[in-house]
């Protein structure tokens, strides 16, 4: 009994814990959230118009560093979790000045939320889930970015990692860009989307399940293993996907 008391007892300090390494911003008059981060980080959608940042496995200061904050390159940490956050007029800067890379931070925003995901160090992985909204996402050294369960525009550009993203829906509103420099683009659609797709691999192959319908010219098919251009459920949003080194996937959900 004594036992199970102790357990329960260290689980409440450890989620109290927790709970005072999360920090809330309000995001009323926000039209773009703005993140840079030069660790591995995750976007999640939740149902509140704010945003919520939940830090794992946060490193207690050393007490040397008692009465002193944490500052970086970004700015230094407002929050309490080791991030820097302040408002630029419609847009909402949130930088990730931590720089241990197990010590996981997953961001929550409204669905329907714009915003720009910077990876910005050395190995830098975007996991970003459920939105509506516009993103755009990179990362500057290595890192892979993951993209599931949105609808779009999407600009994704990775300069040494795999970029894989699954659309529930795809908006015809606008145009969508997903590259990589060095690795694999896996990109998934419903069956039902209507596209204009290029896709192109200077040095990879190209794989997809679509019946893509290639346009002639001067009555020609024009068909290369570096670049493939063609239509999909007579037309609409334009897709484009490139890799310099990897493969293309385009899936049919």
């Amino acid at each position: 009994m004594k036992l199970l008391l102790s357990i329960l007892f260290l689980g409440l300090i450890s989620l109290q814990i927790q709970a005072q390494n999360d920090y809330s911003h309000s995001l009323a008059g926000i039209e773009w959230v703005k993140i840079e981060s030069g660790t591995p980080i995750k976007i999640v959608a939740h149902g509140q118009n704010n945003l919520l940042i939940k830090v794992n496995n946060m490193e207690k200061a050393s007490e040397k560093a008692k009465g002193l904050k944490l500052v970086g390159s970004g700015g230094t940490d407002n929050t309490g979790a080791g991030f820097f956050v302040t408002k630029e007029g419609s847009n909402l800067i949130v930088k990730n000045i931590r720089k241990r890379e197990n010590e996981g931070a997953t961001l929550y925003l409204p669905s329907n939320m714009n915003m720009t995901v910077k990876g910005s160090g050395i190995y830098s992985q975007i996991s970003i889930s459920g939105f509506t909204g516009e993103i755009e996402a990179s990362t500057e050294v290595l890192g892979d970015i993951k993209i599931t369960d949105v609808t779009g525009p999407i600009t994704a550009n990775s300069s040494t990692g795999n970029v894989d993203v699954i659309f529930a829906k795809v908006k015809q509103s606008s145009p969508i860009s997903i590259s990589t420099a060095t690795g694999d683009v896996d990109v998934s659609l419903p069956g039902s989307t209507p596209a204009d797709i290029s896709l192109s691999s200077t040095m990879g192959e190209i794989y997809t399940n679509f019946d893509l319908n290639i346009p002639d010219k001067n009555g020609l098919k024009a068909v290369s293993s570096q670049k493939v251009q063609g239509i999909i459920n007579k037309g609409g949003v334009n897709i484009q996907l490139n890799s310099a080194t990897g493969n293309i996937y385009l899936r049919k959900q």
